[in-house]
């Protein structure tokens, strides 16, 4: 039965992996919900591929051919980003400041407690060795407030809240693909030598692991933020 079939099996799989984000951003679908259905399409896939191969063996050398590589294209296009991303932690709450991570006090648990998990302490420090706070050499008052304005200017993410009393920075960041949340908080604090130290933390509502978003977007605003002093500090 499976060889009359294979082409159609393959075109299903395609049009589930393209259901997932779409029905995710319509919010017919929850997050996860959208991205489990865009995984399924990888097994519908794999299914396809087999009904290629016994639709190939048994004479239908172009049907199957076809099946077999419509599936793989849906295999791929769901496997190919965890390949391209690599070995990463699976883990989902990251902190430049693991001994005291800033608080997430509007986040959204989902059940889940917003202190920063001790299992995962061990982990990120040995997943990220390069992560850490950023030393700038403003007082704290003036690096808030380019921490506010640049968090303001991020295309993905909405600050909720900024405190200029405690400076500390919070809000959230959405995926595109599956309108994925995750919360950040961003603190600034004295430092020794009279200027800043920032700190940032970066967590996912969903899922036990993030692929490394969480590390990648701490990273990419803390460079900015260090850019931007060294743009003012050069004239620019």
């Amino acid at each position: 039965m499976l060889r009359f079939w294979s082409v159609r099996i393959s075109l299903l799989a395609l049009a589930v992996v393209a259901l997932g984000p779409l029905l995710a951003n319509l919010h017919v679908l929850r997050p996860m919900q959208g991205f489990l259905l865009f995984g399924l399409g990888a097994l519908v896939g794999l299914v396809g591929i087999v009904a290629g191969i016994v639709r190939f063996l048994r004479g239908g050398a172009k049907p199957g051919s076809v099946a077999i590589g419509l599936g793989l294209l849906a295999m791929l296009i769901v496997l190919m980003p965890a390949f391209l991303r690599g070995r990463v932690a699976r883990i989902n709450d990251v902190s430049t400041d693991l001994e005291d991570p800033p608080a997430l006090t509007r986040a959204e648990g989902n059940g889940r407690s917003l202190e920063y998990p001790v299992d995962f302490v061990p982990i990120a420090r040995e997943s990220y060795k390069d992560l850490k706070p950023l030393t700038l050499t403003e007082p704290p008052e003036a690096v808030f407030q380019r921490v506010e304005t640049l968090a303001r200017r991020q295309s993905d993410w909405t600050v909720t809240a900024c405190d200029a009393k405690t400076l500390v920075c919070e809000g959230y960041a959405e995926s595109r693909m599956f309108r994925f949340r995750d919360d950040f908080a961003i603190r600034v604090r004295p430092d020794e030598g009279g200027g800043s130290v920032v700190d940032m933390r970066s967590r996912s509502r969903d899922g036990k692991g993030d692929f490394g978003v969480n590390a990648a977007r701490i990273h990419a605003f803390l460079a900015q933020l260090a850019g931007k002093q060294a743009a003012q500090a050069s004239g620019r």
